[in-house]
């Protein structure tokens, strides 16, 4: 059976510890429910997508537009078609409303914000492409098409700096205008690319672009890597002696006729402490959005291409982040000044990458820093980093869209729940109806009559499916948890383990619904313990590595040789009671310690018989047992 996934964007995540007890219908909490999930998901009724494309516009971006020119326009495409074609772009639920915001990492080579825009493209530059305040985050409307033709976007609402795409409009006029936008290579050779992100978001010029209730993706398209600074000294762009320019190295020239060893393209490598502390970019591109994991920032820059990585190890994009900035493992990262150039003024660094006619790239350590520390953060931010020199975009962009489409479907649970006997997990469902929906709804995965309203809107509970990995998707209309298939994986991948709530087709909650996810249960303990996962009585056993040597370890070595197990003596250790013995309990899936009395219990908890078959456990009695 085929599976989709709801589109969802995720806006409130929270594991509550919980000290009291819970009266909450939910069944097989024993011994008692101290962790919980609780995400409330409005449904996104438009399907949004805020994309911010950050184009390097500096003169060394020229052999690169080529592939531009083919290749942004086809993210935009996909995005509003879903068409996927024979791309490999997994399938997701084409955006119904898009705003384009592009922007360039010039920000000038003043520490002083701008009043106005900057000028018109290729008017009072100065010799190297820069002006005082330069772009300073504010989204481009006009661009270069041809040569040396000028072009401007004609899908701006008024009054705006954005594209905009509502869904019914003409793709090929969207199309156009993101073309037209992304051609330009006259800009300034100092490239902020990190904080001009912040500064877009900061820029009231763009307001309007970004929305509360839209995905948020940056693109970063670059072959040089950031040179963020607070400092204009980096960028002072006049021949001046060393007592005016405090800075030393190339930062300072000597004075002559004409100015010499000025060495513009080593400054940023060159005075690494003047540049701005990555936590900075870090912590402002996943406040971008109130929920960070709606953010995925990703990057087409100066890295190897896939075939010359030594990455096929990493499991996560944090390990391949770390495996690229590894200069053993990845020598070509590594920052060092060109060797076969001996220009002072125009010597580079070593390239990262070398697309012979199409240019080449230089480590973008800072930017992929910047995806690194994101990955680590635990935030939830999408992150893609591919390589600029590759021959074709499509594959990088393929991934950002992967991602992107990821986003958009996500309802990831922060920790991996415990199926009971029945291949349930313990937890509820309910969907707020959209105004004039209703529970009644036949064939939708719902029960008929509402648990309640809210502010006028039905509230239905959802059905929760039997949810085996073995078995595969279940059959049937309503949602499980999802920790096996490939989707779920790669759309939760920012988790160290991958799992969802997913609804089978059919069962997808109705645009402008709220879905509300609440999972009440015992938090799994770090060793074999009461609540331990369970699916036998084996499971149940101590780990042998904390058994003595000689020490009974399985059950039936105990029943033969009771006084020497191992699982009494951890068990008395722990409770500072005899005889205590774990087993695994059918109807939770958990160990726990079986009792004929009280006496037989831990301090504080009591033995009881809940299911009255005989059989007694020692549970917490000030908490709901059902």
């Amino acid at each position: 059976m085929k599976i989709r996934f709801a589109f969802l964007l995720l806006i409130v995540g929270l594991v509550a510890t919980v000290s009291s007890c819970t009266r909450r219908p939910l069944a097989n909490l024993n011994p008692c429910t101290i962790n919980g999930v609780v995400q409330s998901v409005p449904v996104n009724p438009q399907r949004a997508v805020d994309l911010l494309i950050v184009i390097d516009d500096s003169p060394s971006m020229d052999d690169e537009q080529a592939k531009l020119q083919a290749q942004v326009p086809r993210l935009v495409d996909l995005l509003v078609t879903g068409a996927v074609g024979d791309d490999a772009v997994e399938e997701f639920p084409p955006v119904e409303s898009l705003h384009v915001g592009i922007i360039t990492p010039d920000m000038g080579y003043s520490s002083v914000p701008p009043a106005s825009p900057p000028p018109v493209v290729g008017l009072n530059f100065d010799p190297v492409g820069c002006t005082a305040n330069g772009e300073s985050g504010f989204m481009q409307t006009q661009g270069l098409a041809g040569e040396p033709g000028e072009c401007s976007a004609q899908t701006l609402p008024e009054g705006t700096r954005y594209l905009n795409y509502p869904g019914d409009a003409n793709q090929t006029e969207l199309i156009s205008d993101v073309t037209c936008l992304t051609q330009q290579t006259d800009g300034c050779g100092f490239e902020q690319q990190l904080e001009s992100i912040l500064a877009s978001d900061r820029n009231t010029a763009n307001s309007g672009f970004s929305r509360e209730d839209a995905l948020l993706a940056v693109i970063m398209i670059t072959d040089e890597d950031d040179c963020s600074t607070t400092d204009p000294l980096v960028f002072d762009t006049e021949a001046r002696p060393p007592q005016d320019n405090p800075i030393q190295g190339p930062l300072t020239s000597t004075m002559g006729n004409p100015p010499e060893a000025l060495q513009f393209n080593l400054r940023c490598f060159e005075h690494k402490d003047k540049l701005v502390d990555l936590q900075r970019y870090i912590d402002g591109i996943a406040n971008l959005k109130g929920d960070p994991s709606q953010v995925v920032f990703a990057a087409i820059a100066g890295i190897p291409e896939e075939q010359d990585l030594d990455c096929a190890a990493a499991n996560t994009a944090a390990d391949r982040y770390a495996c690229i900035l590894n200069e053993e493992q990845t020598p070509a990262m590594k920052e060092v000044p060109n060797p076969d150039e001996d220009d002072e003024q125009t010597q580079q660094l070593t390239p990262a990458c070398d697309a012979g006619t199409a240019g080449v790239a230089f480590p973008a350590r800072r930017i992929v820093e910047t995806m690194q520390g994101l990955a680590n953060s635990g935030t939830g931010v999408g992150t893609v980093v591919e390589s600029i020199c590759a021959d074709d975009y499509a594959p990088a962009l393929n991934a950002i869209v992967d991602r992107i489409a990821a986003a958009l479907r996500q309802l990831c649970l922060p920790r991996p729940l415990n199926r009971n006997a029945q291949n349930l997990v313990g937890c509820e469902v309910r969907e707020v109806q959209p105004e004039g929906g209703t529970c009644a709804t036949a064939g939708r995965g719902r029960e008929e009559v509402a648990v309640t309203t809210e502010d006028g809107r039905e509230v239905c509970r959802v059905t929760q499916l039997p949810s085996d990995p073995s078995a595969g998707v279940p059959q049937g209309l309503g949602w499980f948890y999802d920790d096996f298939t490939p989707e779920t994986a790669g759309a939760c991948s920012f988790n160290p383990e991958q799992q969802r709530v997913s609804f089978t087709v059919g069962a997808e909650p109705l645009t402008g619904a709220r879905v509300r996810f609440e999972c009440l249960q015992t938090a799994p303990p770090q060793d074999v313990d009461i609540g331990w996962p369970c699916t036998s009585d084996a499971l149940c056993d101590p780990n042998p590595d904390n058994c003595l040597e000689g020490e009974a370890v399985t059950t039936a070595a105990c029943e033969a040789d009771p006084t020497n197990c191992c699982e009494t003596r951890i068990l008395e250790e722990r409770y500072d009671r005899d005889n205590l013995e774990l087993v695994c309990v059918t109807e939770t899936n958990t160990c726990q310690l079986t009792c004929e009395s009280n006496v037989q219990c831990p301090g504080g908890f009591a033995c009881f018989d809940e299911n009255e078959d005989g059989t007694s456990y020692c549970v917490n009695p000030t908490c709901t047992l059902n």
